[in-house]
């Protein structure tokens, strides 16, 4: 086997630049996982004012899943590349099984990260999308679009199944709660305690925990007795379908030469602002209900369609946006910090977990439960600092992130390469 090793050369800036944006941006919703016991709820945990609702409102409006799409938009870019780089550069091995193994210990490191360090890891689910993605790798541009418009009407169909549901149960709710509360039956008194218990309009109420989360031990023994990652499920089904549009997306987008020159386009700003605005205006809509007015159901199917993809569409809308203003205004600035966090974007989402777990969890400061929402922001921009740091001091030494060469090493075998 002859394989070329990747110069940094070779390297797409504009790439490492929107990685190293998604790498520090996640960190405002990851953080949550750890400081609080049920980070989704919007009245329990970290309340101490009004102040804190707002908070979570804007961090939720501009970053809840916006990243983590980005992630997912470039991994589809990195299966392309990946792909590519290899055929061209690796001379006695068949192409799709070192991708088979780059795939394999992904999955692995997800797993590891997922059973002792944090459960709420997204590697292993990326994994299991990259085995998808390849019966895509010789399709053209037109079957992809098509493969995209049936993965989109799955999720939408989904959300109108969802909204009928929820119709069925109020119409039910709006008859028995019309009854005296002697004459209900016994499954109408369930009907109507379930839904005034999911939707009564809910106060503050600040909940101590008995004890700082331990995960290291309590986390590890849990996870080995159940055999099991998230429950049972080797990815997250609830958002299988959302990950391959955005993978597909991004390979599309690879393919076009916008991450290269976005001017391929000819319409590109007017398509990039047009992607953000929608996104923005479907996101404030999205999480201002959620924040504000989850009490209110969700009754109407032109809502539950709009709440289907809103992090998803801005998430798009700020790879397309920073993508262009990188190469128009950025490029020639000293961004070094920024695209080395994002040539380190794996090693640096594992040692955010680990510097989280040490923060939060009994078995280092015990800070869990205990940090207001505008506290965390705090802590984000310290944790990003830090990260900062570590990663120029890492790379004056070496090209690549450790767990970056630890994952190269073990998918190219343990044969030094040899340059041709």
């Amino acid at each position: 086997m002859k394989l070329q090793s990747t110069s940094i050369q070779e390297r797409i800036p504009s790439l490492d630049f929107l990685r190293g944006i998604a790498v520090l941006g996640i960190l405002l919703i990851n953080i949550e996982s750890f400081a609080y016991p049920n980070p989704w709820s919007s009245w329990q945990y970290g309340y101490e004012n009004e102040i804190d609702y707002h908070v979570r409102f804007w961090v939720y409006f501009l970053t809840q899943g916006k990243f983590y799409t980005m992630f997912a938009l470039l991994f589809g870019v990195g299966f392309v590349v990946f792909l590519d780089r290899v055929q061209r550069k690796v001379e006695g091995l068949d192409v799709l099984d070192i991708y088979a193994r780059r795939i394999f210990w992904l999955f692995i490191m997800g797993l590891i990260h997922s059973y002792f360090i944090w459960d709420g890891d997204i590697l292993y689910h990326y994994a299991i999308c990259g085995l998808l993605l390849l019966p895509f790798r010789s399709m053209k541009r037109r079957s992809i679009v098509i493969a995209l418009f049936l993965l989109l009407a799955i999720p939408l169909f989904k959300s109108y199944e969802n909204v009928g549901k929820r119709q069925d149960t109020f119409q039910k709710y709006s008859q028995a709660v019309g009854k005296s509360p002697e004459k209900r039956s016994a499954a109408e008194e369930k009907t109507v305690k379930n839904w005034e218990n999911r939707y009564a309009e809910k106060t503050f109420e600040y909940k101590e925990v008995e004890a700082p989360r331990q995960t290291y031990w309590e986390g590890v023994k849990h996870s080995f007795k159940e055999g099991q990652v998230l429950d049972g499920a080797f990815y997250y089904d609830s958002i299988i379908f959302s990950s391959l549009i955005v993978m597909l997306v991004g390979m599309l987008f690879y393919r076009s030469g916008i991450f290269s020159d976005y001017r391929v386009w000819q319409f590109y700003w007017p398509i990039a602002i047009g992607v953000l605005v929608l996104g923005l205006a479907v996101n404030a809509f999205r999480y201002y209900h959620w924040t504000y007015l989850d009490h209110e159901p969700i009754l109407e199917f032109w809502k539950g369609w709009s709440f289907t993809f809103p992090k998803e569409i801005l998430g798009i809308g700020y790879v397309l946006i920073l993508n262009g203003v990188y190469q128009m205004f950025l490029k020639s600035w000293k961004l070094g910090w920024l695209t080395a966090i994002g040539r380190t974007a794996l090693s640096n989402y594992i040692v955010q977990s680990l510097i989280l777990g040490i923060l939060f969890y009994g078995y280092g400061f015990g800070l869990h439960n205990q940090i207001s929402r505008v506290e965390l922001l705090g802590f984000v921009i310290g944790i990003w600092i830090l990260q900062i740091i570590l990663t120029k001091v890492w790379l004056r030494f070496y090209t690549q992130g450790p767990l970056e060469m630890i994952w190269r090493k073990l998918t190219y075998g343990f044969l030094a390469p040899k340059e041709t």
